[in-house]
């Protein structure tokens, strides 16, 4: 039985050769096209995170531009207030009952446009902006 064996060793293992010269050049072609291969999907990657990140910064000044809408014409709405009420309104809520507003009290970011009374005709308008949360960087504020 263990002649058996060393048999069926020796069948299993056969004598090898050194690779030859061309084996050699077979291995390195196959290596330096993995490298390359390798190198150009890393090289697409980076580029389309560059597209992404290109996406979401003009998303974001999209948003900021439509907050900017969204504060005009709330700003219009208390102006016409200003006109037929002789003083700024109190609160948006007294501005609501005048008009009927829909989304324009809201920016970009769902978060209700702050509104700041500072006198008989002027007041203040403020978005928190991206991070919505107010009296940070990010806010777009607008004195009227």
């Amino acid at each position: 039985m263990a002649a058996l064996f060393k048999k069926e060793k020796k069948l299993s293992n056969p004598t090898k050769e050194p690779p030859t010269g061309k084996k050699w050049k077979a291995i390195a072609a196959v290596i330096i096209l993995a490298v390359a291969i390798a190198y150009f999907l890393v090289l697409q990657g980076s580029k389309k995170t560059e597209e992404i990140v290109e996406q979401v910064e003009a998303f974001d000044e999209a948003r900021e531009n439509l907050t900017k809408v969204n504060m005009n014409t709330l700003q219009r709405a208390i102006t016409s207030f200003i006109a037929s009420q002789g003083r700024t309104p109190k609160s948006l809520k007294e501005l609501q009952v005048f008009r009927v507003m829909a989304a324009e009290k809201y920016d970009s970011w769902g978060t209700e446009i702050k509104y700041e009374r500072l006198s008989d005709d002027n007041f203040r308008l403020t978005s928190a902006g991206r991070d919505k949360t107010f009296d940070t960087q990010d806010d777009i504020v607008v004195d009227y």
